[in-house]
This record gives structure tokens, C-alpha cells and sequence, in this order.
């Protein structure tokens, strides 16, 4: 006679701290792979988005409210990935500023990658998914908290 016994014995909360470690070491170690291959952060992030299926869209002439789910969409995926309590937005008059505490540096640690490599890393994947949307994203590492301010991309 067979019984149904169930395997996971996490809570909600539990199991979404596991897979962000989880998330969180693939990325620093999928970094630390491609820095020792001797390819840079930018070079890591387009392996990266080749990795998962690429985002490549039609150039296109973004419009406020797609910049601005852009930024709400990135937001979600860095909650998801470092805990939504470490992620902030802000609409910025026509633009919007995404702040990410990255609260456990260990999992990028880890592999040796730092947090301005990573930072390097996010800035060239934010690159080739808005870009072609046309959308600019510039991210920078601001007293150890990557930003990412999102406008439109003007002049194409």
C-alpha cells in the first residue's frame, strides 16, 4: 500500500531564502567561470543572455509607461533574487531608479567575483535587454548599492 508523503517540509518563506542562494550562487559562480576564462564582465553578461534564451526584440521607440515597466520588471527580478526587502524604486520625473542592497555578498564572494564585477555584469545585460526597446538603463555602484536609472534612449 502506498502512501503520500510530502518531501518538502519548508516553509514559503524557507524555501524563497533557499532558491535566492541558490539564484544568487549561480550568478556569482557563472562570473567567476567566464572571468577566468579570461572574458570580461560585459563579455560574461552577453554568455549570460545567451545562456537563457536572449532577449533580442525589434528596435523600438519606447513610450513612459513601457520605461517604466521595464524598471518595475527588473525590480521584481532583483526582489526575487535578493529579497524584497533589499529593493527599492522610484519614479524619477519621466524616469525610474532601481536600488539593490545586495545584503548576502557570499554567494559572489565565493567565486571571487566582486560586487563592481558584478555591477559591470548587470550593467551590460541591462544593456542588451533595453537597449533594443529603447530604453536606456545606466546602472552604477553607488556606496556598494548597484543603481539602475531608467529613461528613455534618446537619438537612435
Amino acid at each position: 500500500m502506498s502512501r503520500k508523503h510530502s518531501f518538502v517540509t519548508l516553509s514559503e518563506e524557507q524555501t524563497l531564502a533557499w532558491y535566492q542562494h541558490l539564484v544568487q550562487a549561480l550568478h556569482g559562480y557563472t562570473l567567476a567561470l567566464t572571468l577566468k576564462a579570461g572574458l570580461s564582465p560585459a563579455e560574461a553578461a552577453r554568455l549570460w543572455e545567451n545562456w537563457h534564451g536572449g532577449r533580442t526584440s525589434q528596435p523600438s521607440q519606447a513610450t513612459l509607461e513601457m520605461v517604466e515597466q521595464q524598471a518595475e520588471q527588473i525590480a521584481e527580478v532583483f526582489a526575487l533574487t535578493h529579497g524584497e526587502e533589499h529593493v527599492q524604486i522610484e519614479q524619477q520625473d519621466e524616469a525610474w531608479l532601481v536600488e539593490v542592497t545586495i545584503a548576502d555578498r557570499e554567494p559572489l564572494e565565493r567565486y571571487g567575483a566582486s560586487l563592481e564585477l558584478y555591477t559591470q555584469w548587470v550593467a551590460e545585460q541591462m544593456r542588451l535587454v533595453c537597449e533594443p526597446k529603447g530604453i536606456r538603463c545606466s546602472v552604477w555602484l553607488d556606496q556598494e548599492t548597484p543603481s539602475l536609472h531608467f529613461s528613455l534612449l534618446v537619438g537612435r
